[in-house]
Order: structure tokens, then C-alpha cells, then sequence
């Protein structure tokens, strides 16, 4: 019988990466094709990868309450694996988009501490290894919360202690780390980066991803100054540059702040994520696999979750069929190399926004289609 693994990623702003699976499951249930099928949602480090790790790994989840990115207090989730020894945390639960009540606002002031606060936590549970997922930050603070919730301390030029946020770090002269240090030795740190993007400059933090987090023009030019002293004073202190992290600019300069201060490693999200779900094993005995998210173009071949499943794929000699709502329109040959074919879920010409509101019912359609087509091909 005819084998597919559905492997699919979020549809941003639609679906969660396990939603989509079951729509691509129902249409090809609704199609004449006789197939086994195995679902496995993947996830590269950005919103829900937390939760698919946690249930891939067959872990159970629990819930803390902390600051939200604006101050507000949110029940945070996280997951516990490996009897309880490894905690998986997933950035957008406490200062992502998702904690923000309203519209956004005073990005300036906003801040990573309630994921400090979760960190904390879970130290406190005995963990010896963290695993973050940094998808969905509605910060560019650098990491200067999270920081501060474990005992780092921004001081003036008095050594008094200060409440730091973006908007007031000009007045941060010193950096006192010693009530970090005891805190995380015993801790490994293990983060999935979903983007690339440095700490500083044109494609850095405060530039590329301030104006989707409701940054002015004005607030991203304060923003890089301010990213750019904490940088300055981070090498004062620990002789180390935030600035020449790879994945430095991801969640706001979060990255940044955990490679060089909690000593994390910073990880292409989708590449870990199927390494340590067995993904490959997933693949084997398999005739086709099935995988997509809201977008696939030239940028998926940056080490985007579709783009690794197919990578894995090809190397076990396995058709991809990869679907989603945008499709160039000339397929770059590169692109074109990983996927068999890549279909456009979309039924009708339409606003992006009811695109997106039709994504689970496209897909069903979709995948019915190629349900149909399988077995004119397999001959039933």
C-alpha cells in the first residue's frame, strides 16, 4: 500500500504545524487513493515548535506564571522530557506576540523578562538541559529581561542598581554578572533559530524585524543604539562581542544574550528539530512526503523546516510534493530540485486575509486532488 508521511510546518497566521497535518490528512481520506499515513509536524525554532517537540518526544507539559513582553502576567506552557532532566521553553509564551493584550505599543519598554523568570524556574526543578525555541519574539531587548530575571545587574555610574529596559540602557556604565554565573553552571542551553539575521546593521535586529514588533522610525534608530552600546559594554565586561554571533539579530538580540552570556548553542531550528525527533526514521519506507508552510520560495532554502524535510528526502530518493499559498512564479531551479512539485493552496483570487482565514479548508481541497491523481498513477 501506497505510504505518505505528512510533514508539514505552520501556516503563519492560520495554522499551527499539527493543524495543517490533519487537513492534509482529511483530503486525501476524502480521495479515491488506497495509502497508510503517518503524520509528523515540524517546526524550525519559530511559534509551536515547543509544543511539537514535547509531544514528539513524548514529554509532558506544565505551566508557570510570568511577565508577558508588556508587563502583563501570562501562564506560561513549557515542556518537560528525558525524565524530567531536559525543559523545552518556547519564547512566544512569555514575551511574544501572544502575551500582548491590544494593539502593540511601547516597544521600547518592552522586554524578555518573564522568559528569565521561566528559566528560572525550571532551574529550580533540577534540569540540566534547556532547549529554546525562539519563534515569535515581540521584543528587541536584547535579552537585558531575561538577564536581569536571573540575577544580572545593570549599574550607573553610582554602581546603584538600574531597572533597565531599551528606552533608559544610556544610563547602564557597568555590567555585574556574578549572580548569573552560579545560577546556570550546571545548565546546558540548547536554542533553534529560525533566521539568520546578526545583532547589528542592516539586516540586524532593531532594523529588519522593529517595524513588525510596532517600532517607529524613530524607535528602530534608538533601538540600534541601544543594541550597539549594550554590545560595547558586553565586551567591557566579558570580552566578547554580541555583534559576531551567527544568529545573533533572532528574538530581538535574544540569541546574542544567550550565546555569550548563559554560553548557549544557537542552532539552525529546523535541522535540530529533525535530528532530534528521528525525523530520518520517519522517512524510511516511505513513498512520498508531503510538507509545506504559508510561503515557499528562494528564502525556504535558508534552512526553513519545508526546505529540511525535502533535503532528507531527496537523500532517500523520495518525491516531495510541497504545499502552500505562495508560489513564485518562476520556481528558482535550485528550489525547484527539492520539491517534485510545489502547489498553491489558494482556490480563488482573494485578499491575503481570507486567504489565510480559508487555509485549513484549501488544504483539504488540495490534498484531495493529489489523493486522486496518486491513485489514477498507482491504478486503482
Amino acid at each position: 500500500m501506497y505510504k505518505i508521511l505528512i510533514a508539514p510546518n505552520s501556516f503563519k497566521g492560520s495554522l499551527t504545524a499539527d493543524q495543517a497535518a490533519n487537513a492534509i490528512e482529511q483530503g486525501l481520506n476524502q480521495s479515491k487513493l488506497k495509502f497508510q499515513s503517518n503524520k509528523f509536524p515540524i517546526g524550525d525554532g519559530g511559534d509551536h515548535t515547543a509544543f511539537l517537540l514535547t509531544n514528539h518526544l513524548k514529554g509532558d507539559f506544565s505551566h508557570h506564571l510570568v511577565f508577558g513582553a508588556y508587563g502583563d502576567l501570562v501562564d506560561a506552557r513549557f515542556g518537560l522530557i528525558n525524565r524530567g532532566k531536559t525543559a523545552i521553553i518556547e519564547v512566544a509564551e512569555t514575551s511574544g506576540f501572544k502575551t500582548i493584550q491590544g494593539t502593540f505599543r511601547q516597544v521600547l519598554h518592552a522586554d524578555t523578562k518573564g522568559l528569565g523568570q521561566l528559566i528560572d524556574h525550571v532551574l529550580s526543578l533540577g534540569v540540566s538541559e534547556i532547549i529554546l525555541c525562539l519563534g515569535g519574539s515581540a521584543t528587541i531587548d536584547g535579552g537585558l529581561g531575561m538577564l536581569t530575571a536571573l540575577g544580572v545587574r545593570f549599574l550607573d555610574a553610582e554602581h546603584h542598581v538600574i531597572d533597565v529596559y531599551p528606552g533608559n540602557f544610556s544610563q547602564v556604565v557597568f555590567i555585574d554578572i556574578t549572580g548569573l554565573t552560579e545560577k546556570i553552571s550546571h545548565c546546558k542551553f540548547a536554542v533553534l533559530c529560525d533566521v539568520d539575521n546578526p545583532l547589528l546593521g542592516e539586516r540586524g535586529a532593531a532594523k529588519v524585524f522593529g517595524p513588525q514588533k510596532g517600532a517607529t522610525e524613530k524607535e528602530v534608530i534608538l533601538l540600534e543604539a541601544f543594541l550597539s552600546r549594550f554590545n560595547e559594554l558586553t565586551m567591557d565586561t566579558l570580552g566578547k562581542s554580541l555583534d559576531q554571533v551567527k544568529f545573533g539579530g533572532a528574538a530581538g538580540g535574544l540569541s546574542a544574550a544567550l550565546s555569550v552570556y548563559l554560553n548557549a548553542d544557537l542552532l539552525e531550528g529546523a535541522e535540530h528539530f529533525c535530528q532530534i525527533t528521528d525525523f530520518k526514521q520517519a522517512l524510511s519506507n516511505v513513498d512520498l512526503l508531503i510538507t509545506g508552510e504559508g510561503s515557499i520560495d528562494e528564502q525556504t532554502l535558508n534552512g526553513k523546516a519545508p526546505y529540511v524535510a525535502a533535503k532528507h528526502a531527496l537523500a532517500a530518493n523520495i518525491p516531495v510534493i510541497g504545499l502552500t499559498g505562495n508560489v513564485p512564479i518562476v520556481v528558482p531551479a535550485e528550489l525547484q530540485r527539492y520539491f517534485s512539485m510545489l502547489l498553491s493552496i489558494g482556490s480563488k483570487p482573494e485578499s491575503l486575509s481570507a486567504a489565510i482565514d480559508h487555509t485549513y479548508e484549501n488544504l483539504v481541497r488540495t490534498s484531495k486532488q493529489i489523493g486522486n491523481i496518486l491513485s489514477v498513477y498507482n491504478n486503482e
